[in-house]
């Protein structure tokens, strides 16, 4: 974990919407701009549980950080509501991140939905240091859900590939037709995704035995520091199958240690 772990109001400097039902907060918080990507925080919102939430931008330079949500219920409604200059309290930075890529294996980042945001940020973050090639591939129901697409193709020199449910956008189908694609040509790459769980078992499955893929997964939380064990998922023991906290021992994971059913 990168830094310490703080509780603290911060004030929100920027705000977008960048999808249907998707919005954007940057935040001047210095503390939290030494997180690192594939971390979270924790958001107060009116009720009783926190909302966690990835980065989405992380620029330690400016002291900025950005935090991209789905409005899906009460507590992200609140959220999108928010407008300049507002506070919000936030524990963070949380969890383990994303180790940093291998500067000479091709490397490969894989984002379904809500889940392209941290990798963006770990992008940002590592992009100078990987001298091998960089892809990206996204995936989302239909193109009005392909977020940050833009953001990406400011920083790699190739095409970005895109996968839509409907085929709006991109190919018709899910990511794992252009990661196959991709470890077909790379089969000593590194692979970095986060997204829905069903799309994380399959990127699990398809990339087994490859070695340095990472997933970041995205489960409903309830203290967000490892108390709760409200996030558990199946891992593997030394001495067998044994419970691992998504907030505490994630939310990334090396493929190979995660079971999956």
């Amino acid at each position: 974990m990168a830094g310490d772990v703080g509780v603290q109001d911060y004030p929100i400097v920027w705000k977008k919407n960048v999808a249907p039902d998707h919005v954007e907060l940057i935040l001047q918080a210095p503390m939290l701009a030494r997180a690192v990507p594939g971390q979270f925080v924790h958001v107060r919102t009116p009720g009783t549980l926190r909302r966690p939430i990835s980065f989405s931008r992380i620029d330690p330079e400016s002291g900025q950080v950005g935090l991209l949500f789905q409005v899906v219920g009460e507590g992200t409604a609140w959220l999108s509501q928010r407008s300049e200059n507002s506070l919000l309290n936030i524990i963070g930075p949380l969890g383990r991140g994303f180790p940093p890529p291998k500067a000479e294996r091709p490397w490969c980042l894989v984002g379904g939905g809500v889940g392209i945001p941290p990798l963006y940020a770990a992008l940002y973050a590592w992009r100078h240091r990987v001298t091998a090639p960089i892809s990206v591939i996204l995936g989302a129901r239909t193109a009005d859900y392909v977020i940050m697409r833009q953001d990406f193709a400011k920083l790699v020199n190739q095409p970005i590939e895109v996968t839509t449910d409907d085929g709006s956008l991109g190919s018709k189908g899910t990511v794992l037709g252009p990661l196959a694609r991709w470890r077909s040509r790379h089969p000593e790459g590194q692979v970095f995704a986060c997204g829905p769980t069903p799309m994380l078992a399959g990127v699990a499955n398809l990339l087994q035995g490859m070695g340095s893929v990472y997933l970041a997964l995205e489960q409903r939380m309830g203290c967000g520091v490892g108390a709760c064990l409200a996030c558990v998922v199946l891992g593997e023991g030394e001495n067998g199958p044994e419970w691992r906290r998504v907030c505490h021992d994630g939310p990334v994971f090396s493929a190979e240690e995660l079971i999956w059913r």
